[in-house]
């Protein structure tokens, strides 16, 4: 019995012993890389002293419109600055404010690894042409070229056209003498636009902004931001138990159940229609063209097609930049 306890003790210090040099291996890398990446960038201006491990996210705004506010505000007070820095967690966030300093990095097809923070990204939009890299990204981007192309462009003019009057009948309602915010019903109209262009459907989000697909698209968007600029809801065990981890999941489901009804229900009509080459409706106005239908034709210089969860990624980003920006 002596010796089985011997025994036991000496495994549960060896374990403790492994257990601690890998915390203090993990430490040592994590404090070693972040004190390199400081003295790197120690010369460039930042918006406040940063705390160890959280930097400067207890500063930062909570809502998505104050936050920006707050980075515009701060760009105008280092405006003799080339950019400055901003440490959300361990990770440096630069913000460039000069025509010089954007080119370079948007000109640059090369470094195209994305920060940290874009993995929260990963549930809904995949790994599209917003946050893939390396040889998928430009891949992906050589196929999806050709369907930005001017010719094909106009033909979204008459939605663009249709719904901008609505708008404006909105904008129309609103006007007295006391100022309004036009903002929600300008992202209603781009929502409008951009549903209709990309997938081909209707969601009447001016006339209905209550739906669930418009309120998720809306609220998902302010629930992945909003945990990009919280280091300590980065882990998902933290982020479910204490943050909008539940959430989250509800929005993402109806986000994805909807584009992803879509996708079939056009994919289904094209095999339908194929060999039809009757392009006017019933109405004798011509057959739109959307952007999910030329997803659906694409192929690469092998001739693959692109899947419905490629599809979707990239259907899903522009309803996620719509909304973003």
């Amino acid at each position: 019995m002596a010796v089985l306890a011997v025994s036991g003790f000496s495994a549960a210090l060896l374990g403790s012993s492994v257990f601690v040099a890998v915390l203090t291996y993990l430490t040592y890398r994590l404090l070693s890389g972040h004190l390199h990446q400081w003295y790197q960038l120690k010369d460039i201006p930042e918006i406040g002293p940063s705390l160890p491990i959280i930097g400067h996210a207890l500063m930062l705004k909570r809502n998505a419109r104050d936050f920006f506010n707050q980075i515009v505000e701060a760009s105008e007070e280092f405006r003799s600055s080339p950019l400055l820095k901003i440490w959300v967690g361990p990770i440096p966030m630069m913000v460039l404010y000069h025509a010089e300093t954007v080119e370079t990095l948007l000109s640059n097809t090369v470094h195209m690894d994305k920060a940290y923070p874009y993995v929260f990204l990963h549930p809904w939009l995949g790994t599209g042409l917003l946050t893939s890299t390396g040889s998928k990204w430009h891949k992906r981007r050589k196929m999806l070229t050709p369907t930005f192309h001017f010719s094909i462009l106009t033909e979204f003019l008459e939605v663009m056209n249709e719904q901008a009057d609505i708008l404006v009948d909105k904008l129309g309602r609103e006007v007295g003498e006391d100022p309004f915010n036009c903002f929600n019903h300008i992202t209603l109209c781009a929502l409008d636009i951009i549903c209709e262009t990309a997938m081909g459907k209707k969601i009447y989000a001016q006339s209905n902004s209550s739906s669930d697909y418009v309120q998720s698209v809306y609220k998902m968007t302010d629930i992945i931001t909003r945990r990009q600029r919280m280091p300590w809801f980065w882990p998902d065990l933290s982020y479910n138990m204490f943050g909008e981890g539940l959430e989250h999941n509800r929005r993402l489901k109806t986000l994805q159940s909807f584009t992803s009804s879509v996708i079939h229900e056009r994919a289904d009509h094209l095999r339908s229609s194929e060999g039809d080459t009757d392009s006017v409706s019933e109405q004798g106005t011509r057959k739109r063209q959307a952007f999910l239908d030329m997803l659906l034709k694409t192929e690469d210089g092998a001739g693959n097609m692109l899947t419905h969860q490629d599809i979707q990624e990239e259907v899903d980003t522009f309803m996620f930049e719509v909304r973003g920006h």
